[in-house]
């Protein structure tokens, strides 16, 4: 039984093997034959497809990377500017107040102004807050104006700078200067005093670079980005402010009268007198 076995098997197995040899003769001859009917660019165009099917998952997960960063920044954008408007506004009032007060700082250090080596934070505090204090009152009157005066005539666009600039403009230079100088600990007496020595140069400055920059605010954008707008603007004037505030080396005219205190004249000795007689002789 085992010989029959043994006989059938080494009796089959050439034939299997010759089975096998012209399986693998006939696919191999069929691809070649396949290759050789195929156009030049289909054969190119077939490995492209080939690498980009290889090579999808890097591409796929750098433009899903792409997607969701896209999509949170959106959200962001919109919860920022529509239902946190008002935390926006405030932040951004402080941020840029502080950055602004930075710059001025930079340039004390390099003209060789200042007296610190680094950057005063206890300043940079003052002034975020400072800033901080203004945002509410930005993003309610503006909202105001745009409730009372909705449509973008020139005769509205005149009426809200006027308005800026004849109520807005000196309460926020008060805020600013009484929160400073509260928080520097002052007088009230010596707030006060600072405050009618520099007010009519600021105010002025006010007048001269507001009304532009608000006709570009009131004429293009909407009510929701009027306050970012104003603070942008605003990190460049409170370099000025902080200057003023803090005296770069400005000398006011005011502070100059102020300061300028005449010493009494002191009667001379008969001494003395007997003594410029002989230096004379």
């Amino acid at each position: 039984m085992y010989m029959l076995v043994r006989g059938s098997a080494l009796v089959h197995q050439p034939l299997l093997r010759h089975s096998r040899r012209c399986i693998t003769h006939r696919t191999f001859s069929a691809l070649v034959t396949k290759s050789q009917i195929l156009p030049r660019t289909i054969s190119t165009d077939y490995g492209r497809t080939l690498g980009k099917r290889y090579g999808h998952g890097k591409g796929e997960a750098s433009q899903a990377n792409t997607f969701m960063l896209l999509r949170w920044t959106k959200l962001l954008w919109s919860k920022m500017f529509g239902k946190y408007l008002l935390v926006t506004n405030v932040l951004g009032s402080g941020i840029l107040m502080a950055v602004g007060d930075v710059i001025a700082q930079e340039y004390e250090y390099r003209h060789g102004l200042s007296q610190h080596n680094g950057y005063d934070g206890a300043r940079i505090f003052r002034m975020f807050v400072a800033g901080s204090v203004q945002g509410p009152f930005h993003h309610f009157i503006y909202n105001w104006m745009d409730r009372v005066m909705p449509h973008r005539t020139m005769r509205n666009i005149i009426n809200k700078i006027l308005i800026d600039q004849i109520v807005m403009s000196p309460i926020c230079i008060l805020l600013f200067f009484y929160t400073v100088c509260s928080l520097e600990r002052q007088t009230l007496q010596a707030t006060n005093q600072e405050l009618i020595g520099k007010f009519p140069y600021i105010y002025l400055m006010d007048w001269l670079t507001w009304p532009a920059a608000q006709y570009i605010n009131f004429r293009y954008l909407d009510t929701k980005y009027r306050v970012a707008f104003v603070n942008v603007c605003t990190a460049v004037y409170n370099v000025l402010m902080s200057y003023m505030k803090h005296d770069f080396g400005i000398h006011l005219p005011d502070d100059e009268i102020a300061n300028d205190v005449k010493l009494p004249i002191q009667p001379q000795s008969p001494t003395s007198l007997s003594d410029a007689t002989e230096t004379k002789r």
